[in-house]
């Protein structure tokens, strides 16, 4: 009689289901990949951020050439109804000159539901520069499951 108390608790108890995603990008302006898990369930969030991002020698500012990304560099995230965005964010520390690096994903589902493609927006900011951000535009595919 004791296991039925048991059952009935594993029964009632919320299932919290995980997935994850990945996304890659690779051109002239840079390598980018990232990873995370999610949760289904209200209020879970991304789970285990990390990926790279590597800016080439003559784009990068000093101190954004390689960027190990961690939660702390996604400074947003959606994904919902076959749309997944990231907006990643990077900033120089130390003695360096102020600078900073934000990626912004836009990506929508394909006809497979899995896998996701779309563009990226690199917007470079320098305080040693003339004022106008950098901007570059590129191709990046993602795949959710």
């Amino acid at each position: 009689m004791r296991i039925l108390p048991l059952c009935l608790a594993l029964v009632a108890s919320p299932a919290y289901a995980t997935d994850g995603f990945g996304c890659t990008a690779k051109d002239g302006n840079l390598a980018f990949t990232a990873e995370a898990g999610f949760s289904y369930s209200i209020g879970g969030g991304l789970l285990n951020f990390r990926g790279e991002l590597a800016l080439p020698a003559g784009l990068a500012p000093q101190g954004l050439e390689n960027v190990a990304l961690e939660p702390s560099h996604l400074a947003h995230d959606w994904l919902y109804d076959g749309e997944l965005r990231l907006l990643v964010h990077a900033e120089t520390g130390g003695d360096l000159p102020f600078a900073s690096a934000d990626l912004v994903v836009m990506t929508k589902a394909t006809e497979d539901e899995t896998a996701y493609a779309g563009d990226y927006t690199l917007i470079l900011y320098r305080a040693d520069g003339d004022g106008e951000p950098l901007r570059r535009t590129g191709r990046v595919t993602c795949s959710v499951g």
